[in-house]
């Protein structure tokens, strides 16, 4: 079986739902700090041509694991969330569609857990692009350890044999001791598709919410495939 570990982002991008696609199981790592200014509470979308980011308040002390982190209800961040949502899809395709993203978003509980959101949302825009892959909690595994120790012991909580890993774990990752346990490691390469965006040059790297909105629903699956496995 192989396995994906990736922690729970806000409105991710294409690249990592064509890396769960490519797995059995999406391992979502909720166990581990939440870090500040990253795309765990927000992302990008485009507003006349200019990336934008999307951003969900939060609650979250130092050192708070990101499967504790709080929605902070501040005032107006919904509405103001949702009117850049709204403008983001206006005069795209996806224009009466977006009710639907909106109702995931308005589902979320004043002062929820962001993960729970964020896994909605990750959810149903994996529903989207036709995936069906099954998620696990790093938090309901029960797995100790630091970078790659963590990773191994979260693989064999599973029963994995195969780890998929960003590009960046070549610098990280303790090879021999997944080796050790029979794990085999790919390294998982997006090539980014493009696709028109009604503004040059194109800006990749957006949420997939992007993607969402300005292509017809037949088109999104293909934005997926375009990746490239490697052991080294």
């Amino acid at each position: 079986m192989r396995v994906t570990v990736h922690q729970p982002e806000h409105l991710p991008w294409l690249g990592l739902l064509s890396k769960v696609a490519a797995s059995d199981l999406w391992i979502v790592l909720d166990s581990v700090p939440y870090r500040k200014n990253y795309f765990q509470n927000r992302n990008r979308v485009l507003l006349d041509g200019r990336p934008t980011w999307l951003t969900v308040p939060v609650t979250a002390p130092f050192g708070t694991r990101i499967c504790d982190v709080r929605i902070c209800e501040l005032p107006s961040w919904r509405r103001r969330y949702r009117g850049r949502l709204i403008q983001a899809a206006s005069g795209t395709p996806g224009t009466d569609r977006i009710g639907d993203l909106l109702s995931v978003i308005d589902s979320a509980a004043p002062g929820g857990l962001l993960a729970d959101l964020n896994l909605d949302v990750a959810d149903w825009l994996l529903a989207q692009f036709d995936v069906k892959v099954p998620t696990v909690r790093s938090s309901e595994l029960g797995a100790t350890g630091t970078k790659s120790e963590l990773i191994v012991n979260l693989c064999r909580a599973v029963g994995a044999d195969e780890y998929l890993a960003g590009p960046s774990g070549r610098d990280y990752l303790d090879l021999d001791a997944f080796a050790e346990h029979g794990i085999t490691v790919r390294f998982f390469n997006f090539d980014h598709p493009t696709y028109a965006q009604g503004c040059d040059p194109f800006v990749p790297c957006l949420s997939a919410v992007d993607a969402w909105s300005r292509l017809a629903p037949a088109e999104l699956s293909p934005l997926l495939s375009g990746y490239h496995l490697s052991a080294s």
